[in-house]
């Protein structure tokens, strides 16, 4: 054995059924000393363990500085109290830390979570054993879900997923998955780590650690377990709109919208005061779930609040005499998706356009809403004729006839895809004007400066054409 000086020394206060099971892990390593009140208890472990000299037992009221003082305060390194009344548990931490001037680690079992404050200023160490059985069964019954527990704030921000079955992010490059409010820590592979990188995919049989947005990564596992779309949870969980007389023409497309995809409720911001409660009864049978929120004076405010928001809506039924001026102000502010909405629902079905930064991620998206709505969807492709294209013009129609291929794989299915050639801008609102009942999806570099020197291929598209538009604001992620 270890000189006794050498040997480190932890008190484990409380010898129920979690002090005794710490009791049985640690027996071996270390030097411990178990107490608790009562005396039966403490003379059937002291026979239980007779034959480890390391392990010895005292009776006694953890709250009492008697108890206390029958330890080598000295040489305490570790205490654990097991025990359930709180109150006793926060005394042991009080003792420890006021009284004997400890600097040991404390750790406590907190079976009474609501007073997890109170011991704060102990600096101790919580442990819910609530919250781990829940997390464990939880873990169970989704098969290949993990709650991280006791790392971080262990709210659920860290969890580790199981790739077991294909969903449409097996093989994906993670730069093309544009995440939103979480990241991709680490992958398990073939027992080695590997960190992410932009070019890195996830492969079935990964182990994945994700952190993020506890709430977004609640629906995302069903995402990557399952393929199961989730639009718009993995950005926020609500769409938001303003509200106003004028306004009501997009506000019954964000209903439409909201009630298609997985959103849980329909923010509804009243405009610059307005008093929603007179159209009360028309709000109510428009949007099925709902909650009016504070009023704004501008719906660029929305990018701002701290609310779960996935999608801001935004009225362009008519579009404002200075259009260039108010678009660029939307897409400068945008930091989620947002809908340009012209009033143009239902939707007979979605055009996808590739002349956007991040062609796959936005194609993902637009597979994603059709699948949810039941709609079909199409891709196009805007390019400069062969004889005027440059080896960039050319790379940029390879990289998207590569990505639509990719997809046709994944999914199993033929996409309709159309490459046009000429203006990406002219052609591309040409091609929407017999579609204008379709929704237009694109995604925009957030960090591109928009000009009239610099002009922004999907800005022009989105302020040319008619349809309502979905808009992604994406940067690049994993570089």
């Amino acid at each position: 054995m270890a000189p006794e000086e050498n040997k480190r020394q932890l008190v484990i206060f409380g010898l129920g059924f979690f002090g005794t099971k710490i009791l049985e892990k640690l027996s071996k390593e270390w030097e411990i000393i178990g107490i608790d009140i009562d005396s039966s208890r403490v003379q059937q472990l002291t026979e239980e363990f007779s034959d480890f000299e390391n392990i010895q037992f005292i009776s006694g009221d953890a709250s009492s500085i008697l108890t206390w003082k029958k330890l080598q305060t000295e040489r305490v390194k570790y205490i654990i109290s097991t025990i359930r009344d709180s109150d006793v548990s926060l005394e042991v931490c009080r003792i420890a830390r006021e009284v004997f001037n400890l600097e040991a680690s404390i750790m406590v079992l907190l079976f009474d979570e609501e007073r997890q404050e109170e011991f704060e200023k102990f600096e101790v160490t919580i442990i819910k054993p609530a919250e781990i059985i829940t997390n464990a069964v939880v873990s169970k019954i989704e098969k290949n879900y993990t709650i991280a527990t006791n790392i971080g704030l262990g709210k659920g921000e860290i969890i580790e997923v199981h790739i077991l079955a294909r969903s449409h992010l097996v093989d994906r490059k993670l730069k093309y998955l544009k995440p939103s409010r979480w990241r991709i820590a680490a992958i398990y592979r073939d027992g080695e780590l590997i960190i992410p990188t932009g070019e890195e995919r996830i492969k079935i049989g990964d182990r994945v650690v994700i952190i993020g947005d506890p709430k977004v990564l609640e629906n995302l596992v069903n995402i990557l377990l399952k393929g199961i779309p989730q639009f718009p949870l993995q950005f926020g969980a609500n769409f938001a709109t303003v509200y106003h007389p004028k306004y009501r023409k997009t506000f019954e497309e964000t209903s439409y919208l909201k009630k298609h995809t997985k959103a849980h409720k329909l923010l509804i911001f009243p405009y610059r005061g307005y008093n929603v409660r007179k159209d009360f009864e028309y709000i109510k049978e428009t949007a099925d779930i709902f909650e009016i929120k504070t009023s704004v004076g501008d719906p660029l405010e929305l990018f701002r609040l701290e609310e779960n928001i996935g999608v801001v809506s935004i009225p362009f039924i008519k579009p404002p005499f200075f259009t260039w001026f108010r678009l660029k102000k939307i897409f400068s502010s945008a930091t989620k998706p947002f809908l340009l909405s012209r009033g143009r629902f239902p939707y007979k079905g979605l055009v996808i356009s590739l002349n956007s930064p991040d062609p796959a991620f936005t194609l993902e998206m637009g597979i994603e809403i059709s699948r949810l709505m039941k709609i079909p969807f199409e891709v196009v492709f805007s390019v400069m004729p062969e004889e005027l294209r440059g080896i960039e013009e050319e790379e940029a129609l390879k990289e998207r006839n590569s990505i639509i291929s990719d997809f046709e794989h994944i999914y199993k299915t033929g996409i309709k895809y159309s490459v046009l050639e000429g203006n990406p801008v002219k052609k591309t609102v040409e091609y929407l004007k017999e579609k204008e009942d379709y929704l237009l999806i694109l995604s925009y570099d957030k960090k591109e400066e928009i000009s009239v020197f610099n002009p922004s291929v999907p800005f022009y598209i989105a302020k040319n054409a008619k349809n309502s538009t979905l808009c992604f604001p994406v940067e690049e992620s994993y570089e």
